[in-house]
């Protein structure tokens, strides 16, 4: 995607603010979420180019945090325009089998993201108002402004021989010893380039419980299903998000 038509989303989500908070209901209340998490990431396809040899279909963990403004819209449906960091890529699956008797190579493509959301919510109020139920769906788009590819050598642990009986095996029993390398930057080294732009749709579900008039405490469980390829051989972000955070009522 262009840097124009980044700037030109970018763009559509500060228009779709503007306009929705002039179309907002009277006395109805406008509220500013913060949230963070953990977030686990993959990528789709077959993951078959240069990158790695394998597909991205291990999970990568990272934080998910944000921030959010969540405008009425009418009865129990709001729209939710929010900014935050993605962690994004995957990692490579790497079968028993050969974690148990042989060395092996582990690659994890991290790669993170600035993204915009425009989410739908449609809720139901529960226990005389103390519980909020809802439901979220809409399109993201997101930038990228870090892209690498760590690459781990595993070697399993030296066989130890085993010890005469009635002595004590003191030989440290230790877990597989790990030489790191520093990996390389999308694109470097037959790694393949990422590009700088990814959208898609996210949906999923939450509650919120009110603390007070004015503050109430969220939770949030969000897929985001990458609808564009990401690089040249054809992979999509997918990424679950469970986060939590305050949400105060400003309307």
């Amino acid at each position: 995607m262009s840097a124009g038509r980044c700037s030109a989303l970018a763009a559509t989500h500060v228009v779709a603010l503007i306009l929705t908070l002039a179309a907002a209901p009277l006395g109805a209340q406008t509220t500013i979420g913060l949230r963070a998490g953990v977030g686990a990431a993959t990528l789709s396809g077959d993951g078959s180019g240069a990158r790695s040899g394998s597909a991205f279909d291990g999970p990568r963990y990272g934080i998910v945090p944000g921030i959010d403004a969540g405008i009425p819209l009418s009865g129990g449906l709001s729209v939710r325009i929010g900014i935050g960091l993605a962690q994004k890529g995957g990692a490579t699956d790497v079968p028993p089998s050969i974690t148990a008797s042989r060395s092996f190579v582990e690659s994890v493509a991290e790669l993170d993201y600035l993204q915009f959301s425009t989410l739908l919510r449609a809720s139901a109020d529960a226990e005389e108002g103390r519980l909020n139920f809802g439901v979220l769906a809409g399109p993201y788009v997101a930038f990228n402004y870090s892209c690498n590819v760590a690459v781990t050598i595993v070697e399993p642990p030296p066989i130890r021989p085993p010890a005469p009986p009635g002595v004590p095996n003191r030989a440290a029993a230790g877990g597989m010893r790990i030489a790191p390398d520093p990996g390389v930057a999308c694109g470097e080294d037959g790694s393949s380039d990422v590009r700088s732009s990814d959208f898609g749709l996210a949906f999923g579900g939450g509650f919120e419980v009110k603390l007070s008039d004015s503050l109430s405490l969220a939770f949030d469980l969000i897929y985001a299903m990458g609808l564009s390829e990401i690089d040249d051989e054809g992979n999509r972000n997918q990424h679950v998000a469970l986060q939590s955070g305050l949400v105060f009522a400003i309307g």
